[in-house]
């Protein structure tokens, strides 16, 4: 909760620390984000082989400029493509870790270790020019200040402190009896009030969110695009955050569930999409076996190579990525070296969130450039 006892300039925030079998989403909230998520577990059933697929590295939409100053444009932007990626594989190395705890420990809540958590940090952040300091906990003080000037310390020191916050969270994580969603969220809200590194705390509690969700059954994947979620209401997301510091759990378990269900409805609409893009191109090539089965594949990946594809399909892979280039079908990746891609749908995967996900889906069906963000 937060200390009020300090001055009115700066609220220290103490962790939030539920009990084994906490509430914190309320009732309708919860029915109606499980069945947003029951709609994605279908619709990703149905047109993905693969269900992280949707899983894109994320631009970071902003920058700190004063880290960037200095870097040439151009070097830049291959940092961040290259961060990006790091941040998608350092995801589904959570994700995958995940399943296979589950499977060893079957039963109990896989929840990450002290040590995990930290070295998943590093592996986030890594080649991120935006921030400074290396992967791991953090070793100063942490003060926030919002937008409008209010001010906010953490009150977990450093340290041995930090470390043994972070001890309870993973032995909470791991033994809580609370329902899967509010057992996400309260994670995610202990995490964050720890705050234990000194910068992506935020993606690392969705990212593991998320696992949770997985982990849980209420979801196959990584589907939901929670980081795009908070960034369009990043004032309610912080103030729902400092509500449950003080002890209001229940504004953070709505925000989390609206979270939940408006990222699972727009996902469902992406995949949706996807699956009519994909089989407007199959019927192109319904003639052509190995130009069927190669397609086909982009069910499970974002992209295909010949070498790629050599020991997932049952044709010599060249000479149908060949005709498929020639009749527009795929086109050079614009950042993997001999890979191809189907240019719609890997633009449909790397939109992120946004509030209006019917027009974002009529939007992605009028053809290329018809009012997409730049």
């Amino acid at each position: 909760m937060t200390d009020r006892s300090t001055t009115a300039a700066v609220r220290r925030v103490l962790p939030v620390a539920p009990p084994l079998g906490a509430a914190a989403v309320p009732p309708a909230a919860r029915r109606e984000a499980l069945g947003a998520l029951a709609e994605l577990a279908t619709a990703a059933d149905v047109h993905l082989d693969d269900p992280d697929l949707f899983h894109r590295p994320r631009w970071r939409p902003k920058l700190h400029l004063r880290r960037v100053a200095g870097i040439e444009p151009a070097q830049l932007a291959e940092q961040l493509a290259a961060a990006a990626e790091n941040r998608s594989s350092a995801g589904l190395l959570a994700v995958h870790s995940t399943r296979a705890e589950l499977l060893e420990h079957p039963g109990r809540r896989p929840c990450f270790t002290p040590d995990a958590l930290a070295e998943l940090h590093g592996l986030l952040v890594a080649g991120d020019p935006n921030i400074a300091a290396p992967g791991g906990f953090r070793r100063a003080p942490m003060t926030i200040t919002w937008p409008d000037g209010q001010t906010f310390s953490i009150a977990t020191a450093a340290g041995a402190q930090l470390r043994e916050r972070i001890q309870n969270w993973h032995h909470w994580g791991t033994r809580t009896t609370a329902h899967p969603l509010d057992a996400a969220a309260l994670s995610m809200a202990a995490l964050l009030t720890i705050h234990p590194f000194p910068d992506a705390n935020g993606r690392t509690a969705r990212l593991l969110g998320q696992c949770d969700l997985v982990a849980a059954g209420l979801i196959p994947g990584l589907l939901l695009d929670l980081d795009a979620w908070v960034e369009e209401h990043r004032a309610e997301h912080d103030t729902a955050l400092v509500a449950a510091a003080d002890g209001d759990l229940t504004r953070w378990g709505a925000l989390f569930a609206r979270a939940v269900t408006d990222t699972a409805r727009h996902r469902t609409g992406t995949l949706t999409v996807h699956g009519r893009l994909l089989d407007a191109a199959l019927a192109q090539v319904a003639d052509d076996p190995a130009a069927v089965a190669v397609l086909g594949r982009l069910r499970a990946a974002p992209a295909v190579s010949a070498a790629w594809l050599r020991d997932r399909i049952a044709h010599e892979p060249q000479p149908a990525l060949d005709r498929l280039r020639a009749a527009g079908i795929l086109t050079d990746h614009p950042r993997l070296p001999g890979a191809l891609v189907h240019p719609r749908l890997l633009e449909l995967l790397d939109t992120p969130y946004r509030p209006d996900p019917a027009r974002e889906s009529a939007e992605a069906l009028t053809g290329p450039g018809s009012g997409r963000r730049p």
